[in-house]
């Protein structure tokens, strides 16, 4: 049952291969897959320039830590 269905699939590749109308679609959309594409890298490179890490000492600035029972330090 499985290699018919490829048998099947693999003469409707060949049938559409062979059409004029077909490739000219597959063509278009592979353009718009390249474009889409391209269009959406460009907008994560964007995003990643825009957005700067913060560091953890201006994460924390505001906060006050409670009191060091041990005495000790880091």
């Amino acid at each position: 049952m499985l290699w018919e269905t490829l048998e099947r699939v693999n003469r409707a590749r060949q049938q559409a291969m062979l059409d004029s109308e077909y490739l000219k679609s597959a063509r278009a959309h592979q353009k718009v897959l390249q474009t889409q594409s391209y269009s959406s890298a460009m907008k994560k490179s964007a995003r990643s320039a825009q957005k700067q890490e913060k560091k953890l000492a201006d994460i924390y600035q505001q906060v006050e830590f409670g009191v060091n029972p041990s005495g000790r330090e880091h």
